[in-house]
């Protein structure tokens, strides 16, 4: 059965909008290969709302720069499948990617300060997408806004500012980054990535540097998109919190690889594998019992130097010694949920 939101009400459609098959990024450096990502499956259905979690440097912001073949040199996708669309997006030419990205598959970044040109008022960094896909030539957008393409180009960026939270948007159309506040910087970056109605929205922390309440209007704005337009989202987070608020389906991601996933709910409510407890029990409680916060021992390791186990091993009080030198498989919960840990509790 199709997915009740609006882009998957077509005729005998796939539900499943993404499937990533055993991705693996690399990068060659001086110390050794490091593994980025690391042998990454996981799926997303359309209308879903996936968030990626973990610590920082764990690989999100890198699996999310593989999806969109933009990983940085002397990085190199190794191996695996990104499925898009029923079609490898690792297969395609670099002029079919030119044309997917931003208008099939569009990207919030992290830092909005250094993600907008400067040098470029803001109205026309929103507009530079509709002019890359040509969608200011279309017919029913001239019927709307007349035959000019620059008044049409210019109409749809102020209704894309209105429709994201912008105040005065033919104001602020004017206006340079640095005149706008980290929030609105943000809503400009949404409001770039919304531009050409993407199928697939990738979110890379888009609320870090904002305060909370900030934060909270970014991630109400993200959720009306999803209901309303049916966008399909996968949220790159260190916030547990914030994904058990935002997110339908949670996968926890530790040194490249992912350790854990299943429906928000279950993997919240009860956690398998031991780094999603640890993570649970770091995130400062105000309701309920007070307890001291325990965070996690230990540090990241070193991605040059993984062991062939368990990478979460030297950090884990329940390791024994087959968690060092085994390949760690999947352990199936219940058929949404999945842990790869050698002794579920």
């Amino acid at each position: 059965m199709c997915s009740p939101f609006p882009l998957a009400q077509r005729e005998g459609c796939e539900v499943r909008l993404l499937k990533i098959e055993s991705l693996s990024t690399h990068f060659p450096t001086a110390r050794g290969l490091v593994k980025a990502v690391n042998n990454v499956s996981l799926s997303l259905e359309r209308g879903e709302i996936l968030g990626l979690v973990g610590e920082s440097g764990c690989g999100k912001s890198m699996t999310l720069l593989s999806i969109l073949r933009l990983v940085p040199y002397p990085g190199k996708i190794v191996g695996g499948r990104i499925i898009f669309n029923g079609s490898d997006i690792l297969e395609k030419s670099p002029t079919e990617m030119y044309r997917l990205r931003g208008k099939e598959i569009a990207m919030i970044f992290q830092d909005p300060l250094t993600t907008l040109n400067p040098v470029f008022k803001v109205g026309q960094q929103i507009g530079e997408a509709l002019r890359i896909h040509g969608l200011t030539t279309q017919k029913s957008f001239l019927d709307r806004y007349g035959p000019k393409k620059s008044l049409a180009e210019k109409r749809r960026v102020l209704e894309l500012m209105e429709e994201v939270g912008i105040p005065s948007p033919p104001i602020h159309y004017q206006e340079y980054p640095h005149q706008f506040s980290g929030g609105m910087q943000q809503r400009a970056l949404i409001a770039i990535a919304l531009s050409c109605n993407p199928q697939l929205l990738l979110a890379d922390e888009p609320t870090t540097a904002l305060d909370v309440t900030i934060q909270a209007q970014i991630l109400a704005l993200l959720e009306r998109i999803n209901r309303e337009k049916g966008t399909s989202i996968i949220l790159v987070t260190h916030d547990l919190g914030v994904a058990a608020e935002f997110c339908q389906r949670i996968a926890v991601m530790y040194a490249g690889s992912l350790v854990e996933e299943g429906p928000t709910t279950v993997v919240i409510e009860r956690p398998y594998h031991p780094y999603t407890r640890g993570l649970l029990r770091s995130i400062p409680r105000i309701t309920g019992d007070r307890k001291k916060i325990e965070p996690i021992p230990g540090s990241v390791p070193d991605f040059a130097a993984l062991a062939e186990g368990c990478s979460f091993a030297p950090r884990c009080e329940q390791a024994r010694a087959a968690c060092r030198r085994e390949r760690i498989p999947w352990q199936q919960i219940s058929a949404q949920h999945r842990v790869r840990c050698l002794y579920v509790s």
